[in-house]
């Protein structure tokens, strides 16, 4: 299992990644730091694009949720559980973002030489293009865009990203131990698709300190990703 990053490796690796981009072309820059959207049957002059500020307002709600939940766990009087539980939720709430990991995406996409797109698509193995719907999908893309163009942000993403412990969570199928965080999955017979069959990685659970961990690396990825964000957004004011 690979450990997890450190606050300056999460701070470096994105640092890096927009000093990268920094002297790039500025017109691709700017559409890879602002959303657009080119399917809202709005009619535009040719070369022109609709800015949406959807993606941007989702993001603005997940840091004002992250401040506000984040308040309560310097609470009086919390418990080791409630203490979690906040986390575990954070954590996940950070990571289901979409806004990051298309605006990650982005600076990989100028890197590589391609048009920024604020549609995070994908092709598969039969060459179809989709749309990424799930974080994994996205993280998966990131990974790969990153290695193909030396960058290590994919890398950190990949190691902070745990798909199972984000699965239990958001189906509430898990529950709380004396110092775990334990995921259901095919433990419960209840939703169990295959009788007999127990999956060790559904089963597995997380310590509390782990999770502790994760809400640590997701906070400080996403904090990090805003401040650049909005440094590299104000290079462009007169």
């Amino acid at each position: 299992m690979s450990a997890l990053p450190l606050d300056s490796e999460i701070v470096q690796t994105v640092e890096t990644l927009f000093a990268a981009t920094a002297s790039l072309d500025r017109t691709a820059l700017w559409n890879a730091l602002v959303p657009t959207d080119s399917y809202l049957g709005v009619s535009l002059d040719p070369g022109h694009k609709l800015v949406t500020r959807i993606p941007t307002c989702e993001f603005h709600e997940i840091m004002d949720f992250v401040h506000y939940f984040g308040n309560l766990l310097n609470a009086d009087g919390q418990s080791e559980g409630d203490e979690v539980r906040v986390k575990l939720m954070l954590y996940c709430h950070i990571m289901e973002s979409e806004f990051v990991p298309t605006l990650v995406w982005n600076q990989l996409r100028l890197l590589s030489g391609l048009a920024p797109c604020w549609n995070f698509v994908r092709a598969t193995p039969k060459g179809k293009v989709e749309v990424c719907e799930y974080p994994w999908q996205k993280f998966q893309e990131i990974e790969k865009l990153s290695a193909a163009v030396s960058q290590p942000i994919g890398n950190v993403i990949s190691r902070v990203w745990k798909r199972e412990l984000r699965n239990a969570f958001f189906h509430s199928r898990y529950f709380l131990g004396s110092a775990y965080v334990i995921p259901t999955g095919q433990l419960s017979p209840v939703s169990r698709k295959t009788p007999g069959v127990i999956s060790k990685r559904q089963a597995r659970s997380y310590s509390f300190n782990e999770v502790r961990e994760l809400y640590r690396c997701a906070h400080r990825l996403v904090l990090t990703l805003a401040s650049k964000h909005s440094q590299a957004c104000e290079t462009f004011n007169p």
